[in-house]
Order: C-alpha cells, then sequence, then structure tokens
C-alpha cells in the first residue's frame, strides 16, 4: 500500500513538474511549422529519395504514369 501510495505521488510530481508558463512574446514560436507534429521533415526527405529511386513518378503523386515518362 505505501509502494502504491509513492508511485502515485511520484507520477503526480512528475506531472505537476513538466506544466509551464509561456511568456506572451514566447508564443509566436509554438506556432512555427517546426512544432506541428504532421510536418515532417523526415518524411519530405523520404518523398525526395523515393522520387530519385522511381524515376520518372514521384513519389507519393497519383499519377500513374509507365516508365517511359509518357502521361
Amino acid at each position: 500500500m505505501k509502494n502504491k501510495q509513492l508511485l502515485l505521488l511520484s507520477a503526480l510530481l512528475l506531472v505537476l513538474g513538466s506544466c509551464g508558463t509561456v511568456k506572451p512574446y514566447e508564443m509566436v514560436y509554438l506556432n512555427d511549422g517546426e512544432m506541428q507534429m504532421g510536418n515532417s521533415s523526415a518524411k519530405n526527405f523520404e518523398n525526395y529519395v523515393q522520387s530519385i529511386r522511381e524515376g520518372s513518378s514521384g513519389a507519393g503523386s497519383n499519377k500513374s504514369s509507365g516508365g517511359c515518362g509518357c502521361n
């Protein structure tokens, strides 16, 4: 029982300790594109490598063309 209380207290302190305040002039940086979870530079690089590997067809594109370069 004491271990459960200690674990609960530790988790509570960890959660409350991770909260912080943001100054008004720092809020500008929260909306940066680098801070967005869906905007991944790794995904962009993966698409770049895939486009090089595939040659004539771009990576992630909806265009379904042959390898001859024709549409």
